[in-house]
């Protein structure tokens, strides 16, 4: 919008000074009003003015993805080779609207952590800190049709109970070849 803004003014500004006998004071404004429209612009895009950061959380109890031997698991995929990134897959409440589908909690620029407690129930956290507008002006000046804010950071925190295992694939899946054989 602070585009279009910029280019009526811009052309406009030729039409209404024309008459004038000295074309600077046109000229002189619609340089200022470029100037202007251009450094809001920049400051926008470094510094996100307009903007400030809203913060949503989001609390859901989760079940298990699978049960073994009575040991109820929650597992991750791990994601690259250093292990600090990983793919949660858990079950949904059954008070969703879709109950009984997987979920994914991925953490690729997000932060995500398990805390085992005493609790009956596990729940997901998900806390999303987003880039909103501070005001109607903020946006009209600075929004781009079709094109969403940025999430600036997600955090997935699990609470689980102490008779879950939290595993990762690999983990799980000898787990299960283990329990498929009695004699180990």
């Amino acid at each position: 919008m602070l585009i279009l803004l910029l280019i009526v003014l811009f052309g406009g500004s030729f039409f209404f000074f024309a008459n004038l006998h000295p074309h600077r004071t046109g000229a002189i404004t619609s340089a200022l009003f470029f100037g202007l429209s251009i450094l809001l612009l920049v400051l926008n895009m470094g510094t996100h003015l307009g903007l400030t950061k809203t913060t949503n959380n989001n609390r859901q109890t989760i079940r298990p993805t699978s049960t073994s031997q009575g040991v109820q698991l929650l597992v991750y995929q791990p994601l690259g080779t250093t292990n600090n990134e990983r793919v949660y897959v858990y079950n949904g409440d059954q008070k969703s609207p879709l109950p009984g589908k997987l979920g994914l909690a991925k953490t690729t620029r997000v932060a995500s952590s398990v805390t085992t407690t005493n609790a009956k129930h596990a729940t997901l956290t998900l806390t999303t800190t987003k880039y909103t507008y501070q005001n109607q002006l903020a946006k009209v000046l600075f929004a781009i049709p079709g094109t969403k804010l940025a999430t600036t950071q997600q955090v997935a925190h699990f609470t689980v109970p102490k008779s879950w295992l939290v595993l990762s694939s690999k983990q799980a899946t000898r787990l299960k070849q283990a329990a498929a054989n009695p004699t180990n």
